[in-house]
């Protein structure tokens, strides 16, 4: 499998590095299951070196999968290197194209370790510490001449699709909060606000949580004291040029702020 894979591996750790973007995998080339883009990604992560500080979660509700043609969520890794707090004030030329969503995210006091069997909500909720975020999404592939756009695998493999993350600080006690009616305000430079995520296009971000915590322990993979886990978006993805600033507010949580100079 790796030699199948290897170039397109290559391509995709340059562009990492780079910022530079790659053409799509001809079909031959192109991971053809979550278990070849798993291989991808974390052959990709082994070649980067960056020290994994979290996870990411893309298309994690059902009506999200359905629209965009996927077959689960898109699970991808944090780098030290792309994760930052809120202020921050990032490149816009290494984001072009990149786009802005608002995002629950919970860091774990403890490891939890992979095992045979589920973890469940009540075991894992006293574990967590909410951090509301900003996630920069994008992909590394260029536009294909024939318009096709990445499928479900490519975007694994191009770690699940991940550009960067704004963390706000940590919230103990967050367990009396009804995610589904806390509102959330976000705009770029003061502008109309950004359409809020609700009904089917919400789902209980820690039910996305537990989910993603099982789906990494079958892959035999801990989670470390620390580690941060994303739980997708939560507004409508939106683009941003350089001069720009995104503002969301959380409620009375956490104020959030990204510029792109």
């Amino acid at each position: 499998m790796q030699s199948k894979f290897e170039a397109l591996t290559q391509s995709l750790v340059k562009a990492w590095r780079t910022g530079q973007t790659v053409p799509l995998p001809a079909p031959e080339a192109a991971p053809q299951s979550r278990a070849d883009a798993y291989f991808i990604q974390d052959r990709i992560a082994e070649i980067l070196d960056d020290r994994c500080v979290g996870w990411k979660v893309g298309a994690a509700v059902p009506a999200v999968q359905l629209m965009e043609g996927h077959d689960g969520p898109i699970i991808g890794r944090l780098f030290a290197a792309r994760l930052h707090t809120s202020p921050a004030q990032l490149s816009a030329m290494q984001f072009e194209g990149y786009k802005i969503e608002c995002e629950f995210a919970f860091r774990f006091k403890h490891q939890v370790p992979a095992r045979s069997h589920l973890y469940t909500r009540e075991e894992l909720v006293p574990e967590l510490v909410l951090h509301p975020g900003l996630e920069i999404a994008g992909h590394r592939y260029a536009p294909a001449p024939s318009g096709r756009k990445p499928k479900t695998y490519e975007l694994i493999a191009d770690n699940g699709a991940c550009g960067a993350y704004i963390e706000a600080s940590g919230i103990e006690g967050w367990q009396h909060i009804d995610f589904a009616t806390l509102p959330i305000d976000a705009r770029i430079d003061s502008g109309e606000a950004i359409q809020v995520f609700s009904g089917e296009f919400f789902l209980d971000p820690v039910d996305i949580l537990v989910e993603t915590v099982n789906g990494l322990s079958e892959r035999g993979i801990d989670l470390c004291a620390g580690d941060l886990l994303t739980t997708g978006s939560l507004t409508l993805p939106v683009t941003m040029q350089a001069g720009q600033t995104y503002v969301a507010r959380f409620g009375d949580l956490a104020t959030l702020r990204l510029s792109f100079v």
